[in-house]
């Protein structure tokens, strides 16, 4: 499951060309500038949903892992998992 994260982040990430067409003119500066704002803003969304996906993958590997470590003791692992928590 941590690989499939991780590939479809990838994937994700591919698709960059299709969200973030050329920025064409409108005309006037002002309407210009708004559009490359919001642009960018989708750009930053998308990429952001990418590194999301990327540290889901990374948070189902380490809890794979801890699983591992723990012969099968859950409450072992959710000690692991919630190590920082308060």
């Amino acid at each position: 499951m941590a690989k499939t994260f991780h590939e479809q982040a990838g994937d994700y990430r591919k698709l960059h060309a299709d969200v973030a067409p050329p920025v064409v003119s409108g005309g006037d500066p002002g309407l210009d500038a708004a559009i490359k704002e919001v642009a960018d803003l989708i750009v930053a969304l998308h990429l952001g949903m990418a590194d999301r996906m990327d540290d889901h993958g990374d948070k189902v590997a380490y809890a794979r892992d801890s699983f591992h470590r723990h012969d099968v003791d859950v409450h072992g692992v959710f000690e692991d998992l919630m190590a920082g928590e308060g």
